[in-house]
């Protein structure tokens, strides 16, 4: 096996004695220099590209074996379609559109092969046809003809759809024209949906500077189509098409403060929920604990984010960083807070962990808000987590006391349920012993 590498005077040869277009490409060279095979570029998983290597080595559906089979039998449609496929996936424009157009002679009609494209059945022939104008248009002199042309003979199709995304981005920073201008909105009228023609559309008008209009209603249907999940780039896109209006307000109210700061949140809540994943199969440890902490760090006053990476700290046995990050010093600074202690006291009694702290947090509580029923259940929970019974049941039974009409029950089973934990225990109430 051989890296070429063109810093180096043979990996530029190796280049230019294979034609090699595309990084990266694997060569496989028969004993003689010649090639079997090749293939461009790479797609996880990598257990896939790892078959398709193999299979070339089998010798398996290979340039080597569709060539041989070529000399053969020039008119072989199938071997023809295939070698010109494998000639197309090296950028190799000049041979593909010599088997392309062989095709074309073979199966005019295109009623003598097909495959698979995406979700629809397609004839060789109409494969050809847009290779051959895909070739063209990507070619040194970009000529986008060939596309107009298939475009008006099929006219609806997977490969029309293809057809007219390539000419959208191909247009995408022309000049203003007619044509052009026909061009994209015959594809928005075909594909109103697709969001590769809408933002190449969007991207000609903003490199044009003409039509800014259209170009807004097109980049908020963008927009529309994604909802909740918008990409900052079609977003940017709408800001600068206001931006070229003279509306710089409008720009500001779409990526403005309010756009970062959604970006930020949903960044914060991405690492937080990477670590806590990460924490819960104990793989990936650094790098979660990494992330943890950035989220905090990032917004240092964020309750949740304390919580969830104190979290993700414990279950990886790093209680030092969980109680710097929620420790006694967050109820020191929060004393006066009684949803912050609350909150701190319950997260501490679920973990079962730090315990006296949550403790302190959970007395401050009531003692701030008494007539508060969740915040003695908070208590009572802290008091059975320590195994002190009998004040969890004291606990207990003022939340129901204080408890509207609505939530006495759910305090009632809870207060049951620590006396049936006492009686499993085998602790003795006070008065008993």
């Amino acid at each position: 096996m051989f890296r070429a590498d063109r810093t180096q005077k043979v990996g530029e040869e190796i280049f230019k004695k294979f034609n090699i277009m595309g990084t990266p490409t694997v060569m496989i060279l028969d004993s003689d220099g010649s090639a079997v095979d090749w293939h461009v570029g790479y797609g996880p998983p990598p257990e896939r590209f790892h078959e398709k290597i193999n299979k070339s080595y089998r010798g398996v559906e290979t340039f080597k074996f569709y060539a041989d089979q070529y000399a053969k039998d020039p008119k072989n449609l199938d071997v023809v379609f295939r070698l010109a496929r494998k000639y197309g996936d090296r950028y190799d424009q000049d041979k593909a559109t010599a088997l392309y157009n062989e095709v074309l002679a073979i199966d005019p009609d295109g009623t003598k092969g097909a495959l698979d494209y995406d979700k629809t059945r397609v004839s060789y022939t109409e494969y050809a046809e847009f290779q051959i104008a895909s070739l063209s248009l990507y070619s040194a002199n970009g000529n986008p003809g060939g596309f107009a042309s298939f475009i008006r003979k099929y006219r609806h199709g997977d490969l029309v759809k293809s057809a007219y995304q390539q000419l959208a981005f191909f247009y995408s920073r022309s000049s203003a024209t007619d044509t052009v201008q026909k061009i994209y909105e015959e594809a928005v009228r075909e594909y109103p949906d697709d969001i590769n023609i809408l933002g190449a559309y969007v991207e000609y008008i903003t490199n044009s500077k003409q039509n800014i209009d259209r170009g807004i209603e097109v980049a908020q249907k963008i927009l529309d189509i994604q909802k909740y999940r918008k990409d900052p780039r079609h977003v940017g896109a709408l800001a600068k098409l206001y931006a070229l209006k003279g509306d710089k307000s409008k720009a500001d109210s779409v990526y403005g403060k309010g756009f970062i700061d959604d970006q930020l949140s949903s960044l914060r809540r991405s690492l937080i929920d990477y670590a806590a994943f990460w924490a819960g199969q104990n793989m990936n440890t650094e790098s979660a604990l990494a992330m943890a902490e950035m989220s905090v760090r990032m917004n240092p006053d964020n309750l949740f984010l304390l919580r969830q990476a104190a979290g993700v700290c414990s279950k990886l046995n790093r209680m030092d960083r969980a109680l710097e990050l929620f420790g006694p010093k967050y109820v020191d600074e929060n004393i006066t807070d009684a949803n912050k202690l609350s909150s701190y006291a319950s997260f501490w009694a679920n973990e079962e962990k730090n315990l006296e702290s949550a403790l302190v947090a959970a007395r401050k509580v009531v003692e701030l808000s008494p007539a508060n029923a969740s915040y003695w259940g908070v208590l009572a929970t802290v008091h059975q987590k320590l195994k002190n019974f009998d004040e969890a049941i004291i606990a207990g039974e003022k939340a129901v006391e204080v408890a509207d009409g609505n939530r006495k029950a759910f305090y009632k089973n809870r207060l049951d349920s620590i006396k049936q934990a006492r009686q499993a225990d085998g602790v003795q109430p006070k008065e008993a012993k």
